[in-house]
């Protein structure tokens, strides 16, 4: 009898997606899921003070409780032949496991942060909110960096994200704009790069293959022909519905598939990003011009 993996061991896989992930800090935590794909969430509005008078007493006002549904939209999955040889025969569910980590850590999550860039990316530039430089310097990051976080604060600085490039980070951690001090109390050694800027945390993007305005996902993701090199994105949290879920995680063993004389591996994932549109501002992105 076959086993899936997902539900049996409900969430794990997920934890282990995210765990790598540069994009987990905009995952959605909690949703009330409808089905496989589909997923329900709340969005609550109200209505402001208004004057208060003697005579009346309490304004009116008004309150709303909107249920949105947001479905999947990227269906995503892999087969492999597993040989006899590489399955511990005596604890298949460690082989399931096994083979499941690893191709979560280099496959499944680079592809989920690849997509979501680019996502996010996409929306911005359909948005009017970018630019596009192709010379950052140790001479101009800081000052480039400030001006694209200025029009963003309003949404709080603490609710912004802004991940960056390594050829940015490197920009930034030798501007002479700024003074920094170094303390040395690891014993592991030095670290000079920058966490944060007028309170707006900093991500740096050190995989640059993950980091395109647009990709090709017929096999893995490659960068597409119209697709361009990302200097920094800048994202409200608020502004992001992210969320990711694996359907099926099957290890069929000799006898319960056609295939061969050895172990069938099947993998299955859904996954979506949703730029909210009452906050299409909260997404930023600077590009090079290829």
């Amino acid at each position: 009898m076959s086993i899936n993996y997902i539900t049996k061991h409900e969430g794990k896989f997920e934890k282990r997606l995210m765990q790598g992930s540069l994009t987990a800090i905009l995952e959605t935590p909690k949703v009330n899921w409808l089905g496989a794909r589909s997923f329900e969430l709340p969005t609550i509005s109200v209505t402001g003070y208004k004057a208060h008078t003697r005579s009346k007493g309490y304004n009116a006002g008004t309150v709303s409780n909107d249920k949105n549904v947001y479905t999947l939209g990227f269906d995503r999955d892999v087969e492999f032949f597993v040989d006899t040889a590489d399955v511990d025969e005596t604890n298949q569910e460690l082989s399931a496991a096994n083979i499941s980590n690893t191709f979560i850590s280099e496959h499944a999550t680079p592809e989920v942060d690849a997509y979501r860039f680019s996502k996010i990316a996409t929306a911005a530039i359909n948005g009017s909110h970018f630019k596009q430089e192709d010379s950052i310097t140790p001479e101009n990051v800081y000052g480039i960096l400030k001006a694209a976080i200025l029009p963003m604060r309003k949404f709080g600085a603490s609710n912004l994200v802004m991940y960056v490039s390594s050829e940015v980070m490197d920009a930034l951690e030798r501007s002479k704009d700024f003074t920094r001090s170094i303390a040395t109390t690891s014993p592991q050694g030095i670290d000079t790069r920058v966490t944060s800027l007028d309170g707006v945390q900093l991500i740096e993007v050190w995989d640059d293959a993950r980091f395109k305005t647009q990709f090709d996902f017929t096999t893995g993701f490659v960068k597409a022909g119209g697709g361009k090199d990302i200097n920094f994105l800048i994202v409200a949290k608020s502004a992001i519905i992210a969320k990711a879920k694996f359907n099926s995680i099957y290890l069929f063993a000799p006898g319960q598939h056609t295939e061969g004389d050895g172990y069938l591996y099947q993998n299955r994932l859904y996954h979506d990003l949703f730029v909210l549109k009452s906050q299409e501002d909260g997404v930023y992105v600077s590009h090079k011009s290829a």
